[in-house]
């Protein structure tokens, strides 16, 4: 009997089939974790920016006051360019 030393084609052709059908299912999944870890960066970031103008306020007497930021702010899934990335 002839001994094998590696892989056949057919073989190899289906270990990388099964990868790109893993790949294809993951990936999109990633980019919405991904996105959804941006926007919620970006919410903690703008209650930073909250925190430290009415701390700003409250220290000096001068600033937009406590309810300024609030007025405007706007959530992720109110922004219009929201549903370019988001599918």
């Amino acid at each position: 009997m002839k001994k094998q030393k590696g892989f056949s084609l057919i073989e190899l052709l289906i270990v990388v089939a099964i990868i790109l059908i893993i790949a294809a299912i993951a990936i999109p999944n990633l980019m919405r974790s991904r996105m959804a870890a941006n926007e919620a960066s970006a919410v903690g970031s703008l209650r930073t920016i909250n925190t430290a103008e009415v701390t700003y306020s409250t220290t000096y007497g001068t600033g937009f006051g406590p309810l300024a930021m609030e007025r405007r702010a706007v959530t992720p899934s109110q922004c219009r360019y929201r549903q370019r990335w988001v599918r």
